[in-house]
This record gives C-alpha cells, structure tokens and sequence, in this order.
C-alpha cells in the first residue's frame, strides 16, 4: 500500500479486526487445521458432527464480542474449505450496525471451498440502527464439485423504537467464480434517504428481506422448480412473499421479504433443506437441540 493511503487509512475511525481459518480433513474427520484472530472476533466454538446423513461435519460458531459495528470498522473474514470437507459455520447473534456518523462499517468475506467440499454460511441477520452506513463485499471461489450455500437476511431498523428505513445506506455485493471463471455477480445498494423503498417496485409494504443462495457445478436447471414446489407445500404466512429462479450459471437463489425477522428465518431453513436435500443428499444439521 502507498504510504499515503496508509496513512489515510490509520486515519479513518473504527477497529481493524480479521478472522482467518481453514478447515481439512485430519484422520478421516473434518477439523480447524488453521485458525488466526485478531480482537473483537474469535471463534467461540466448534463442534465435530455427524450430519443427518452420517458423514462427518464441522460446525462453527463465530463470534463478535464488540456491541457490534461501529463508525468505520473494518472487519475481514478469510475461509478456506479444504477438499471433502463439509462446514456449516454461522455467528452468535446479529449484526448491529450502529450510527456511522463519519465512514461505513465495513465487513469484507473471502470463502474458498476446494474440491468436493461444501460450506454452508448461516450468519445471522443484519441489524441497521438508525443512521448506519453497512458496506459488505463476499467473494466466493468454488473448485469443481464443491457446494455453498449462503443466507443473508437485513433488518431495516429497531421497529420496536420506531427506527424503519432510517438508516443511512446499506451496499452489499456478492461475486462467485468457479474453477477461477466468474459465473455470478450482484449488488444491491439502498440509501432510503434517496431511493423510493417503500414504493411497489421495491420494498412495497414489507419492512424485512432475505436470501438463500447455492452454487455448485453440481446444480441441475430442475431443481429451482424441485425447491419451489418444495417450498409450496410448506405453511407460509400469507405476509411473506418468496420466488425461486435460477442464476446465468451454476446457481439458484430463493428470494424472501416479509415484516417480521422469524417468518424469514423459518422460511430460509424449509428452503435450506430443499435445497441441502439435493446437493448432498441430506437435512440440514441441528446445532442446537431445539433448533427448529
């Protein structure tokens, strides 16, 4: 980096933090082989498991032991998925994103996934505090036969203080390559004070957004009608509103909106299985004894 935008970047306000780890295969079984963090994330947790089809899986837990994101926070997450391995890795609660009166909160995600294996990335929703500025930019590189599966879900303020759309931007962008070849790229950016959100086109009268998202060489044109008459039969609240379709290669996504967090993250997990049901061929693993 040029010693002046060094400089400028000591100068910005917030933490610099970054979570880097791998996961491999060790005497047949999935396990962190690698791990480096930096304050305030950590790895709270792993669990060696048998997903609900047998095969051995790890699970992660992440952790931010901060209040969440402030004014020009810069987070890195850096995983790597070696090959064979399976990995569902999720965080410990949402991320609060709070006023960012000078620069955005950034958090940048770089998931590698080797041949073979499959990450499944669960987080937690997104939580926009009146006056955030939440920057996010995810980069996926898959090798052949590898799986991911990514959830988002955006909450546009606490509801419960009257805080609905009055955060100050939200910029996401997600880019995936496979076998180094770009096969999807998105980007979703919303400045309330300046985009009609509200209006038919956009948000219309729904408050909460959210996503699910696969790619895999391993995906058939099929199957995005397999997981919408999946999703069919399952009891939707008549206030969610969801849509399968499939992405220009390699992918598919089911899109979600309601106003209320849970509907969506109930929802997320029937699509979850769906999709998880086809790709590898079992349920989605329970963490917790009461998941649902």
């Amino acid at each position: 980096m040029p010693p002046q935008a060094d400089s400028q970047a000591a100068a910005l306000p917030g933490v610099r933090a970054e979570l880097k780890a791998r996961a491999s295969l060790a005497g047949g079984r999935p396990a962190l082989t690698e791990r480096y963090h930096t304050a305030p994330l950590k790895i709270a947790k792993s669990f060696d498991l048998a997903s609900p089809g047998g095969e051995p899986q790890l699970a992660v837990v992440q952790m931010d032991v901060s209040p969440g994101l402030l004014d020009g926070d810069r987070y890195l997450y850096d995983w790597t998925v070696g090959a064979g391995v399976r990995l569902y890795a999720t965080n410990q609660a949402y991320t609060r994103v709070h006023p960012c009166p000078s620069s955005d909160a950034c958090v940048e995600t770089r998931l590698r996934i080797e041949r073979d294996a499959a990450l499944e990335w669960m987080p937690e929703p997104i939580l926009l505090f009146k006056e955030a500025k939440y920057a996010g930019s995810t980069e996926i590189e898959l090798e052949s036969g590898a799986v991911a599966i990514v959830s988002d879900l955006v909450c546009p303020g606490r509801l419960a203080r009257g805080e609905s759309f009055e955060y100050a931007s939200y910029d996401a962008k997600l880019a995936v390559r496979l076998e180094g070849e770009l096969i999807h790229y998105q980007r979703q950016r919303w400045i309330p004070a300046e985009l009609p959100l509200r209006s038919p086109g956009c948000f219309g009268d729904c408050t909460h957004i959210a996503s699910l998202s696969a790619f895999s060489d391993r995906i058939e044109p099929s199957m995005a009608d397999e997981v919408a008459g999946r999703l069919e039969r399952e009891d939707v609240p008549p206030d969610v509103r969801w849509a399968v379709a499939r992405t220009a290669r390699h992918g598919l996504v089911v899109q979600m909106a309601g106003n209320r967090t849970w509907p969506l993250q109930r929802l997320t997990r029937q699509a979850w299985g769906a999709i998880r049901g086809l790709l590898l061929g079992s349920p989605p693993p329970k963490l917790f004894a009461d998941a649902q």
